[in-house]
């Protein structure tokens, strides 16, 4: 009896594994199978994975991530979001600033409350949703994700003006997206008896106090870095895996002050490499442009893959009148109101007010919520 149970064990320890085995196959080879097809026949790559997804869960029921994956799922893809952010913020260099800073000012801090007041008015009366839900979905949906935005650039043969107003957009606005869609979700599971007086007393102080002593963080972890490379006390082969693990530290100290607060963290950290010039951080770049793209690919095809069929036929008439009016009115009535009067032309109004994809942390988000 013992020997039989032992040898059962035994098979289904093998066939997990032939299972792992095959599921790092399919995400790794089509992912980069993906990739190249998209390079050679310039096509999306997004569209590709998010595809190949689609087929390897709810088409083919082949994959399921989060359940073979278990509770690790959704911590590995938030390290694997960091990583993401980080990348973003070295690519924001203060000098394209000098160019595009109207634009970015106002797609990040004019834009933002727009958007989010017209998409829950959306959500509240096309989605039919109740005013609490509105706004955390008017909350998610204001961002555009750079897991999608820097790949459509990097294919995209767009001018450096509207190139730059995109990019910071969507790199400024994934961790403050986040923490406004933690801050809504808090409200709405406030207890009975909690009022007005919670919220200015302990949430709110506790959102801005998390948010600066994160930008702080990974502003002084650059600092730090910035230090060691000058005094030439970091060695070449241990820049690569020293500023990831740090990135992936700065995350899970903010996420431990506050969700959303390590992508704070993370994006700074990143925005103060490239702008504090440190040495090296060029053949730096290259290198964890290539890391990230890996990882772009891998989340896309397992964040798909993890759709349920019966998630998708619950799909309705008004869920995609809303996703319409997302695309059609919240998002280019949002960008044409915030840019009134700037010096912006009509065509570039027009150009940043129709692209507005979601990436990986919207996707994060409204998993949580």
């Amino acid at each position: 009896m013992v020997v039989r149970r032992a040898c059962t064990r035994g098979r289904e320890m093998g066939d997990m594994a032939d299972s792992v085995i095959l599921f790092v196959f399919l995400v790794l080879g089509a992912s980069m199978l993906a990739q190249w097809v998209a390079w050679r026949f310039r096509l999306p790559a997004i569209v590709l994975l998010f595809a190949l997804g689609l087929l390897f869960g709810p088409g083919l029921r082949i994959m399921h991530p989060s359940e073979m994956l278990g509770s690790a799922f959704h911590p590995l893809v938030s390290l694997a979001v960091a990583l993401i952010v980080f990348e973003g913020g070295l690519v924001l260099d203060f000098r394209q600033l000098k160019e595009a800073g109207e634009g970015v000012v106002r797609l990040t801090l004019v834009a933002l409350p727009i958007n989010l007041l017209l998409g829950s008015i959306a959500a509240h009366y096309i989605g039919g949703m109740g005013w609490g839900p509105a706004f955390l979905f008017g909350s998610i949906v204001v961002v555009t994700g750079p897991t999608v935005v820097l790949p459509l650039l990097r294919h995209g043969k767009l001018k450096p003006r509207i190139a730059a107003f995109l990019r910071w957009e969507a790199i400024l606005n994934d961790p403050v997206g986040a923490i406004l869609a933690t801050l809504v979700l808090e409200v709405l599971l406030m207890q009975p008896g909690e009022g007005s007086g919670t919220f200015f007393a302990s949430m709110l102080p506790h959102m801005l106090v998390s948010a600066v002593m994160m930008a702080g963080l990974g502003l002084g972890a650059a600092w730090g870095v910035r230090w060691l490379c000058v005094r030439d006390l970091l060695p070449e082969f241990l820049k690569m895996p020293f500023l990831i693990t740090l990135a992936l530290a700065l995350f899970v100290v903010g996420t431990l002050s506050m969700d959303g607060a390590g992508l704070i963290a993370s994006t700074v950290f990143g925005m103060g490499l490239v702008n504090l010039r440190i040495p090296g951080m060029a053949e730096l770049q290259r290198m964890k442009e290539s890391l990230v793209v890996l990882i772009v690919s891998i989340l896309f095809v397992l964040l798909t893959a993890d759709l349920q069929r019966a998630e998708l036929t619950a799909l309705s008439w008004s869920i995609g009148g809303l996703t319409l009016a997302v695309l059609f009115l919240v998002r280019p009535v949002g960008i044409w109101l915030a840019t009134m009067g700037s010096s912006l032309s009509w065509a570039e109004r027009a150009f940043v007010g129709w692209i507005a994809p979601r990436g990986i942390v919207a996707a994060a988000v409204a998993g949580m919520a």
